[in-house]
């Protein structure tokens, strides 16, 4: 999926987090079956209520945020739940802080879960082959392959200036494998 949105980049990337939110939010009631959009705002979502301390968040309204965020993923769980791009972004986000989504444990069970269909409707994909195998406790040394592999995809598969994009590219630039 080509995760470019420019007026929507230009916005996360200036911080502008209101105006980005009303934009997604706007978009996704015009068109609520584009999967872009639905993947998109709940990513900026997800993403301004797990960085607001570090990034110093502030005039944010994150009570909406989590209402709008429980929204959309159970829309889209309603109605993308074979498609593999919304199966591993939002099994991503869930399996990494189930408790945004409700109890504990189910949701990150479900988390894993959605990690797991995403790569077996795509097991050459290395960011979904990754991403699920990366939940298995002690796998790190055992990642080295599928970790250089998603390197050399980042730049081409998460074009643009967005959260969605930055994050994951910085995500995976600063890992390091032994």
């Amino acid at each position: 999926m080509d995760w470019r949105w420019k007026e929507v980049d230009t916005l996360e990337s200036r911080e502008r987090w209101n105006e980005a939110k009303s934009l997604l939010i706007k978009n996704w009631r015009q068109k609520p079956n584009d999967l872009k959009v639905i993947i998109r705002l709940g990513f900026f979502c997800w993403y301004v209520l797990v960085e607001e301390g570090p990034l110093g968040i502030k005039d944010v309204d994150f009570d909406e945020l989590e209402n709008v965020l429980n929204e959309v993923t159970h829309f889209g769980m309603a109605n993308y739940m074979t498609n593999e791009d919304f199966l591993w972004c939002f099994g991503y986000m869930i399996s990494l802080f189930p408790y945004y989504f409700g109890e504990y444990e189910y949701w990150e069970e479900k988390g894993i879960s959605m990690l797991k269909l995403a790569y077996e409707l795509c097991p050459d994909e290395p960011v979904y082959r990754y991403s699920y195998l990366g939940t298995f406790l002690n796998t790190e040394g055992k990642l080295k392959d599928e970790f250089y592999q998603v390197h050399a995809v980042l730049e081409d598969r998460f074009q643009g200036e967005g959260v969605l994009s930055e994050y994951f590219k910085s995500m995976w630039h600063s890992c390091r494998v032994n």
